[in-house]
């Protein structure tokens, strides 16, 4: 069992420590903000904020992350009303 900082809360996965960000985020945690696109880190659709820096999610692992804090879009503010959060909306981006 390994346990991610994820928009400031604890989140136990069960996941082998090679499993890409990525699918934890999405498939374990149910996140799915955060998008897969090409999965080899050029479109950056699976961008998140490892302690405050983007880093692609499809190429970074469990075992990476350790104890660094995880932010998704869902996390940049709780209610939505972050301008990145709205921007997504008004543009009703899909990816």
């Amino acid at each position: 069992m390994i346990t991610l900082l994820v928009n400031g809360t604890p989140r136990p996965v069960d996941l082998s420590p090679d499993t890409p960000l990525l699918w934890a985020l999405r498939d374990a945690l149910g996140l799915t903000g955060t998008k897969f696109g090409c999965g080899i880190g050029s479109c950056g659709s699976c961008t998140v904020l490892l302690d405050g820096a983007p880093v692609r999610s499809c190429q970074v692992t469990v075992a990476e992350v350790g104890s660094r804090k995880v932010t998704t879009i869902e996390g940049v503010s709780p209610d939505g009303t972050h301008p990145v959060q709205r921007a997504w909306i008004a543009d009703e981006v899909p990816q």
